[in-house]
């Protein structure tokens, strides 16, 4: 719970300074508040007129959008109804209460590294961005914009006309509701392409690497760290799995072998005395009758097979089951993943993975995290929840519907206030339950 106290004193400073602001009314015209958040606007909305000169263009664009928005918004949605439904059948275990928030840092599987906040604000800039362009190319006024911040920037605006939207027809409104979404989906599928084809350029090393060493045991005894290259064993030369095998082949319990590598450029060499082989390590494939150094060993061709597998789809089954890889891939530790951390965070050593140009690896960690939350950002906005854009497209759409059938208003607003309450309510659920269950 170290996490408390920084976030206490954030908070504490925040609202001093929300005091200081709505009390002296320090730049009105700059400063305003919406609840708790605080906004920082500005009028000067021209660039939306500049970006907004393809019309046709971009309402053929957004009109796209409104499909996707739309599937995009079911999906997730039979998504929350059938989690929650399990979460009730089945309680998992609770979430850690920071990793409900997608707070850099303060999310342990959120890094704060410069390629995530520069994804999060392109993410925010990208979404509310559509909605100005959008707005303007339908003709609607932007009043106009700014970042939204609760004690750190949360999210960006858009103020558009109200008596310009109101007096638009429905698909203008759709369209410019969806088209945050759409950018967001549009842009984090364009990253991911571009991932997908920049990780098939990465080159295996030639020797194999130490994955994992098993606590307790001679290796980890010895200090013999994950990552280190094994160049020979008893110096004897290793270049495959096979070699490693053949060198400890005769060897038992008891008995010392050397072991010769390098550890992120460094020379190192270890001398281990073997143990008996455990259960486990028996049940994988290791000779019962050999020696165990307790160590886990790699070939790096497989961390490119794997890479290659999921960012080269055979079949669409294939590629649904790439993109939920994808998805919980910052979650590696509870998903068997994390052989491939180095594409959230970590830059392997050039002698596992080597790069093809420099920088390869900072492009690769900011087109994952574009990918990633821009992704989560414009799908989660599709749910019809009456705050989100896609309860706001949901609310148009039923307007509409009613208004034709002269149906009055309020039963339609009653109704999606019964849905977002009913969402909300699930998703609350969703997060307790573990909680109440333990």
């Amino acid at each position: 719970m170290q996490w408390m106290i920084p976030v206490i004193i954030a908070i504490m400073i925040y609202a001093c300074i929300c005091y200081w602001i709505k009390t002296k009314k320090i730049l009105p015209h700059v400063f305003a508040f919406a609840g708790p958040c605080l906004m920082i606007k500005t009028e000067h909305t021209k660039i939306f007129d500049k970006l907004a000169r393809p019309k046709k263009l971009l309402m053929a664009y957004a009109s796209a959008g409104i499909i996707l928005t739309a599937i995009s918004g079911i999906v997730l949605t039979l998504m929350f109804v059938g989690s929650a439904v399990l979460t009730m059948i089945s309680p998992p275990e609770p979430v850690a209460i920071q990793n409900l928030f997608l707070i850099p840092g303060l999310n342990e599987y959120v890094p704060s590294t410069i390629a995530v906040w520069v994804s999060l604000v392109l993410a925010l800039v990208i979404h509310e961005g559509g909605h100005g362009i959008l707005s303007r190319a339908e003709n609607i006024r932007v009043k106009s914009t700014g970042i939204l911040a609760l004690v750190i920037p949360i999210g960006a605006f858009v103020e558009p006309d109200e008596e310009d939207v109101e007096k638009s027809k429905l698909g203008t409104k759709l369209r410019m509701l969806a088209a945050g979404i759409t950018n967001n989906l549009v842009f984090g599928a364009v990253c991911l392409i571009i991932l997908c084809i920049l990780l098939g350029m990465v080159i295996p090393g030639a020797n194999p690497y130490v994955y994992g060493v098993y606590d307790g045991y001679p290796a980890a005894d010895a200090g013999v760290l994950p990552g280190t290259i094994n160049l020979s064993v008893n110096d004897v030369p290793v270049h495959s799995m096979a070699d490693i095998t053949q060198a400890l082949t005769g060897t038992s319990a008891g008995e010392t072998v050397s072991l010769h590598g390098e550890y992120k450029g460094d020379a190192c060499s270890y001398d281990i005395t073997l143990a008996s082989v455990p259960e486990d390590a028996i049940a994988s494939g290791t000779p019962a009758d050999s020696g165990f150094m307790g160590i886990s060993f790699s070939d790096p061709q497989n961390l490119v097979t794997m890479v290659n597998t999921l960012t080269q789809p055979a079949s669409f089954g294939d590629a649904v089951t790439s993109f939920l890889y994808f998805i919980v891939l910052p979650l590696r530790s509870f998903t068997g993943m994390e052989m491939l951390s180095f594409v959230t965070a970590d830059s392997p050593d050039p002698a596992i993975l080597a790069a093809p140009f420099p920088g390869f690896w900072g492009i690769i960690h900011l087109l994952f995290w574009c990918a990633w939350i821009n992704i989560l950002l414009g799908t989660f906005n599709a749910i019809p929840i009456r705050a989100f854009d896609g309860g706001q497209m949901l609310r148009e759409v039923l307007r509409s519907f009613a208004k034709k059938r002269g149906i009055k208003e309020d039963s339609v607003l009653r109704l999606c206030s019964i849905i977002s309450f009913v969402l909300v309510m699930l998703i609350i659920l969703s997060i307790l339950i573990p909680y109440l269950a333990v």
